[in-house]
């Protein structure tokens, strides 16, 4: 399966074709992240590795964590000479941007210089929040003019995005086709789910519009007259020099959202007689949340920060019913795909007084014969010598 992935992976990236910048953030080394396509790497100042939309990712605290990369000068000869192009990022924010607060993902511009709006002079800036918008997503690029700021072109989410939820973006702008941008592989671009602060979807403006290209930073910009830091996890951003297709999109949505595993080791019975808690465990690989189901219903909801490939979770008894119950492992990819296992926990105590005793052997002997009830341990439709058996075995 691994290999079959792998090789599935391979050809939906040969198919995209003039890719320019690809940071994958999966490993950290050195202090540094690699960019895998030009050498474009950046110098990580407090981000850590975290579960991220595609194996490792980057987190970022809010409060200094930043990327810088390198080597400007071939920033400005490469994405910085970008007329046109593609911005593609997988995202997480955790914290809700109050008024004047920004959540930046990606910034291409000057360092420190501030607008007479507390802006950047000049960027292109993608970001949560944009003075009271709280959690939309914003594309913006800024430009200064002897002391005169405009905001040529700038689209955001119509609709407030979410704190603890994994996003996908990409924008697309070319002369031909304008500007095209894809939210979790559904483009948008309606005014029910798009919308256009300043220009319109004809435009074409991309990286190489920002003259002043002084840094190129993950995590952190410019606004309300200071900088700025992300609080959440980034990952999987690229640029092409190219505007994607609309099959483009998917296949790099699909490259990263078809990711996943979750298994229970072979090791813990099918079926288990349970009267205390019980440990579940397993493998799993590229999941961002565990959830455990009793019965149909959520009983823990975790978030996944570990990049292990081994998990474990407690099933508290007092969460079983009396007989029978599914319990089921469920987890879920940044793309919010499910991946599960399942067993199957039988309680044992049908009197539910916290012992098995002779009263709950009278009430298995008073629903004998066939039945569909909590003392049917075996599943058979029946209660029999074989469920008899099992409770007094759970009461010795």
């Amino acid at each position: 399966m691994l290999i079959l992935t792998t090789t599935i992976s391979a050809l939906l990236t040969a198919q995209i074709d003039s890719i320019q910048t690809h940071w994958s953030f999966d490993s950290i080394q050195n202090g540094m992240v690699t960019e895998n396509s030009l050498g474009l790497n950046g110098e990580i100042e407090g981000a850590t590795l975290t579960q991220g939309a595609l194996h490792g990712g980057l987190y970022f605290d809010g409060v200094d964590d930043v990327v810088t990369v390198n080597g400007m000068n071939a920033v400005r000869k490469t994405l910085g000479s970008l007329q046109e192009g593609t911005l593609s990022a997988w995202f997480r924010f955790d914290h809700n941007p109050g008024f004047m607060d920004i959540e930046t993902i990606f910034y291409l511009g000057c360092a420190n210089e501030f607008s007479s709006y507390g802006t950047s002079v000049n960027a292109f800036e993608l970001e949560v929040g944009h003075f009271s918008a709280q959690r939309r997503l914003y594309w913006t690029l800024i430009s200064t003019e002897e002391e005169q700021t405009s905001v040529p072109y700038c689209w955001s989410t119509t609709e407030h995005l979410n704190t603890g939820k994994w996003y996908h973006v990409v924008s697309t702008t070319s002369q031909e086709l304008g500007t095209r941008v894809y939210l979790n592989n559904v483009e948008i671009y309606d005014s029910t789910d798009l919308t256009w602060n300043f220009g319109d979807e004809s435009m074409c403006r991309f990286l190489g519009d920002v003259t002043d290209q002084e840094v190129l930073w993950f995590g952190k910009g410019l606004w309300n007259n200071m900088h700025q830091y992300y609080e959440g996890a980034i990952d999987e951003v690229r640029v092409w020099s190219n505007a994607l297709s609309a099959e483009e999109v998917e296949q790099e949505y699909e490259r990263v959202a078809s990711v996943g595993a979750l298994s229970i080791s072979p090791k813990v019975q099918d079926e288990l007689v349970v009267q205390q808690d019980v440990q579940l465990y397993g493998s799993f690989d590229n999941i961002v949340k565990l959830v455990l189901r009793v019965n149909d219903e959520d009983v823990l909801v975790q978030q996944n920060n570990s990049l292990e490939s081994n998990w474990s979770i407690i099933v508290d008894a007092n969460a079983l019913s009396a007989g029978r119950n599914e319990v089921r492992v469920r987890g879920f990819n940044a793309a919010n795909r499910i991946f599960d296992d399942s067993r199957i926990l039988i309680q044992p105590d049908l009197t539910n007084d916290g012992v098995v005793d002779i009263n709950d052997v009278l009430s298995l002997l008073g629903q004998w014969g066939a039945c569909d009830c909590a003392a049917d341990f075996t599943g058979n439709g029946s209660v029999e010598v074989n469920d008899l058996l099992l409770l007094i075995e759970a009461w010795s």
